[in-house]
Order: structure tokens, then sequence, then C-alpha cells
């Protein structure tokens, strides 16, 4: 998988558990996956960047306003994280297995429409769209 899809799913996987940082949904079983990746990104990003998105992150005052009034931190997260794995193969095939054993959806579709009156259908796990 490539890198910036890979980095933005460990940041959409991990968004839920640091909205609830310090709340009791962070003790759940999700909140237990998604704080071993959050670990592990913590622990990948040590170039200065990586640093200051992860302290920014965890300085944040309302965990629960990243997504909503500061979306450049989880932006700059998913930035220097893409830089990381990027760099290193390696750690990127580890996150994707990590994601993949936490249960995290790691496909991702896309669809470009242009003009008027189209019609658009997308499936996946082996599922089948017919539009008539």
């Amino acid at each position: 998988m490539d890198p910036v899809t890979l980095a933005s799913a460990a940041v959409s996987f991990v968004t839920p558990y640091l909205l609830s940082l310090g709340k009791e949904a962070a003790k759940s079983a999700a909140g237990e996956s998604g704080k071993s990746v959050w670990t592990w990104i913590k622990g990948k990003l040590t170039s200065p960047a990586g640093a200051e998105a992860i302290k920014d992150i965890e300085e944040t005052k309302a965990p629960e306003d990243l997504k909503a009034k500061e979306p450049e931190k989880l932006l700059a997260l998913q930035a220097a994280l893409t830089k990381a794995l990027k760099a290193d193969p390696g750690a990127a095939k580890a996150l994707e297995d990590l994601l993949k054993a936490s249960g995290a959806s790691l496909s991702s579709q896309t669809a470009n429409v242009v003009g008027d009156s189209n019609k658009v259908g997308q499936a996946s796990g082996g599922s089948s769209v017919n539009i008539g």
C-alpha cells in the first residue's frame, strides 16, 4: 500500500482514540487498538516535524475539537507519517499489518465525475453494483 494512503488510514484510525483521550471510551477494546497504533506512530515520528506534530496533538486542550476546529494538527501528523513511511518501506509494511490486526479498514475508493446527469456506483469486498 502506498505511504500516503497508509498514513491517511492510520490517522483516520487513531482519530477516535485521540478525540477520546482521557475519557472512558479510550479504555474500550477499540480504544486499546487505537492506543497501540498511536504508540507505534509516536515511536516512528522522531524527526523534528514528527515530534512537533505529536506534541501539538497531545497538548490539545480539547481533543474532541481536533477534527472540527484544529484539523491542521491531524494534517501535520499525516504529512509527517507519510514522510516517515516513504523513507522506511519496512515500517510501512509493519504499520499496514498493525492496522489490519487492529481491524482498520484499509480500502479506499475514488470516483472522479465530470459532466451532467452522471450515475456512479462503487463496491468493495467482492460486491458488485449494477446501474441501469
